[in-house]
């Protein structure tokens, strides 16, 4: 019995042999070959050959749910667990892992009483059956009258299932469920995209899966050599790293951690120990997260930048380096906006510079396509430098996650910090390959080192009073200054209102670049596109050697910056930021210390900005109030309000590096080491055992933990320079919504896209003084506005 799968000249058996391409286990075979079964009914059949104008029924979860009780009635090793994922994965290759309700499960009786479908399943010469030589046609016809039960809306079948997956599955196990189901749903839908693209009539060759991730010969990169000179700055920096490679060389562990204090070469020691790790088991790429673009396009810059086999990556942005060539362009099932989504990895090339959010996203999110760029995360070593910036209301989650991820798919992290690190039971980070920390201790407090800075408290400022405090150090000095706030719409932009300067951002750079001995003030904020941002920090690098320069800026200059300023003026916000921020200052070490004088800027309301940014958080980011996440943030509220009070009672003391490190560390201490997560952890991935309307595990949470909150009042527009960028965005856009574009044109337009979008707050918006020019609508609707530049 011949049925159609994407119109009249395709074939639904051979569209699911296609997609059994996907499979690595007998197991997942199954799942494969039973994902479209909903297809197979009279009424979908006359919808897909135009006899209908509305499709009669969803028809995802019919698969999942009968390759679920195929797989127990088959009662293999491990039964439950793989029909858990075949349940999610087969119910999810439309959209994401989730709970399965009633928009899931209200179509089912449509499918169960269709003869059509058992026949299409027990057909042994074009059905499922003939795909699945080793099944019984006994097992087939039990699973099948099984999924009758289990069809109407008000069955006991549903319940009884769900009961079988919480009797045979710990949390723990649901997470190895999840993990396996990811798997299966990216290739799954990886193999799915293209059968359906070559049975639509496209010219697309059904590969296997793997070859969307093809081998690239891993080549080292130079190594970056920082100053020979006999120096104890220099000395302590050898003695760091090789202390570091020495922990990666002699143990085998999942997490390495490596912590140093700014300017010590942190980041040469971590992708030396990844490469070490790569050269001993064989992995196929490196992967090098920080917590903004900001931060990875100075990484790239100082570590990549003559380097043939590496990428930077956010969100859809690429750039890769002169000589990697491009990858072959591969075509999606639909419209040129899906294929889009299934042609971009961000994990590509043997090096890899990206953000925490893209590896979150690849490795637990549960959205289909997050799911397809997570299969390119594996075999990897994942470098997560400055990780305490991840929300500590998903590290416990995130870790073990992260654990679980690396047995199943061979990965290993690398975890770097300004600070110390507790490895606290919280954490589940006991087994850490890390320096002694009596190697480290004495560094933190060698005078050489801690005697670089002084921090000092000016107490609460308004920005009339922050800006008076700039033009004293200004007209007193003609040395560099680093200014750093917390937000954009109460910080940076008001500052540049005070000294009356225009928002050009293309003029700034080139006024940077212009010869000259007089001071200049520059502003690295949100308000800056992405495309300035990289050659601004270099500019300023540059400026910095021959002029004196004002640096105004927010958390973007925080990690990995490599600028070194004489004094700062910090913005409050807990001891790590001021620790981080402060190692933008005397890195090199000056004959003196260097002074960073730490504020708390205050708006009209008195309110800090700090304190703002925790209030506007606990407003928006909704996991702080959703369970289990909600009672770590209890914990996590008296770790801040411990850090708001180290401000408060900080008076007129002076303190160094390794004394705030210390009381950031006694604060962790005093919070979190009495804490376990086995029993919330218990309700992140949970299974309904009351209601009937639901079935399998909520696996929705996963997307806590995936995405980052953005505490800024916001909406992304782009920012164009010229008229002719806003017309070559249109013309692409324009080729992409009539599917006449090619991945050239796809790339291009997100690169424009992503390199030109800014988020400014809603207040902010309208004092710009832009000129609106229309919108795009890909990938989402978005303003364009253009701003007169020098550069037309």
């Amino acid at each position: 019995m011949k049925l159609y799968s994407h119109g009249e000249t395709s074939d639904l058996r051979e569209h699911l042999a296609e997609v059994m391409t996907a499979a690595e286990t007998p197991e997942e075979k199954i799942i494969c070959a039973c994902h479209d079964l909903g297809k197979a009914t009279s009424a979908w059949q006359k919808y897909i050959l135009g006899l209908r104008t509305e499709s009669p029924h969803h028809h995802a979860a019919a698969g999942g749910i009968f390759a679920a009780l195929l797989l127990l009635e088959l009662n293999g090793p491990d039964a439950p667990a793989w029909a858990l994922a075949a349940l999610h994965a087969g119910a999810a290759h439309h959209t994401y892992l989730q709970e399965l309700g009633s928009d899931f499960l209200g179509d089912l009786s449509l499918i169960a009483v269709d003869p059509q479908v058992r026949e299409f399943i027990l057909d042994r010469e074009y059905g499922i059956a003939s795909l699945l030589p080793e099944v019984s046609t006994a097992a087939l016809v039990a699973a099948w009258e099984s999924f009758k039960r289990i069809a109407p809306p008000i069955s006991p079948e549903r319940g009884n299932l769900n009961r079988i997956f919480n009797a045979a599955l710990t949390p723990k196990l649901r997470l190895k469920a999840y993990l396996r189901c990811r798997s299966m749903l990216g290739r799954l839908c990886l193999q799915d995209h293209r059968s359906a693209a070559r049975q639509s009539g496209k010219p697309v060759e059904v590969r296997e899966w793997k070859s969307a991730f093809p081998e690239k010969a891993f080549s080292p990169r130079p190594p970056r050599h920082f100053t020979t000179r006999s120096s104890p700055l220099a000395r302590l920096r050898t003695t760091m790293r090789e202390a570091f490679l020495s922990e990666v060389a002699s143990k085998n562990t999942t997490f390495y951690f490596i912590d140093a204090p700014t300017g010590l070469g942190k980041t040469e020691a971590m992708l030396r120990g990844a490469e070490l790790l790569q050269a001993r088991e064989g992995f196929r790429r490196i992967v090098f997260a920080v917590p903004q673009v900001s931060v990875a396009d100075q990484v790239y810059e100082d570590y990549f930048s003559g380097c043939a086999v590496a990428q930077i990556w956010d969100f859809r942005r690429r750039e890769k380096t002169e000589g990697s060539g491009s990858p072959e362009p591969r075509s999606g099932n639909g419209i040129d906006a899906q294929a889009l989504e299934v042609e971009q990895h961000p994990f590509e090339e043997p090096y890899n510079v990206t953000t925490f959010n893209q590896v979150l996203l690849a490795m637990c999110h549960p959205d289909r396509n997050r799911c397809i760029r997570g299969l390119g995360l594996r075999d990897a070593v994942v470098i997560l430098d400055e990780f305490h910036k991840l929300p500590q209301v998903i590290l416990p989650f995130f870790f073990r996650i992260a654990r679980e991820y690396a047995a199943q798919f061979n990965c290993r992290f690398i975890l770097g910090s300004a600070t110390p690190l507790r490895p606290l039971a919280f954490w589940d980070l006991e087994d850490l390959g890390r320096i002694p920390e009596g190697v480290t201790a004495p560094v933190y407090r060698a005078p050489e080192i801690d005697n670089r800075r002084n921090y000092l408290n000016l107490g609460t400022l308004t920005i009339a009073e922050l800006g008076e405090r700039i033009e004293a150090f200004q007209s007193e000095s003609d040395r560099n200054l680093l200014v750093v706030v917390n937000l954009v719409g109460a910080g940076s932009w008001p500052l540049r209102r005070y000294f009356g300067c225009e928002f050009q951002p293309w003029r700034q750079l080139e006024a940077l670049k212009t010869p000259g001995a007089g001071r200049i003030m520059v502003w690295l904020d949100g308000l800056v596109p992405p495309v300035l941002r990289r050659e601004l920090i270099t500019a300023c690098r540059e400026a910095m050697k021959r002029r004196p320069v004002t640096l105004i800026s927010t958390q973007m200059i925080e990690v990995g910056v490599d600028l070194d300023f004489d004094a700062a003026l910090v913005d409050y916000q807990g001891l790590a930021a001021t620790i981080q921020r402060g190692g933008r200052v005397g890195r090199e070490g000056r004959s003196e210390p260097c002074t960073v004088a730490v504020f708390s800027l205050v708006g009209d309301d008195d309110e800090s900005s700090f304190a703002r940014l925790i209030s506007v958080r606990e407003k928006h980011d909704i996991r702080l109030r959703t369970s289990p996440f909600d009672a770590i943030y209890k914990a996590e509220k008296m770790f801040l309000s411990r850090e708001q009070r180290f401000f408060r009672n900080w008076g007129d003391q002076i303190y160094h590096d390794s004394e705030l490190a210390e009381n950031l560390s006694k604060f962790q201490q005093e919070v979190f080491s009495g804490m376990g997560v086995d029993r919330i952890y218990d309700r992140f991935f949970s299974i309904n055992m009351v209601s009937t309307q639901f079935l399998g595990a909520s696996f929705e949470k996963a997307q806590f933990v995936a995405e980052l909150f953005d505490s800024e009042d916001s909406e992304p527009i782009v920012l164009v320079e010229s008229q002719a960028c806003y017309e070559e965005l249109c013309r692409l856009n324009s080729r992409i919504e009539k599917q006449s574009s090619s991945p050239e044109d796809r790339r291009t337009f997100l690169k424009l896209l992503i390199d030109r979008t800014i988020t400014p707050s809603r207040q902010v918006l309208p004092e710009l003084g832009l000129n609106y020019c229309g919108r795009i609508d890909y990938p989402d609707s978005l303003a364009v506005y253009r701003i007169d530049s020098l550069i037309l």
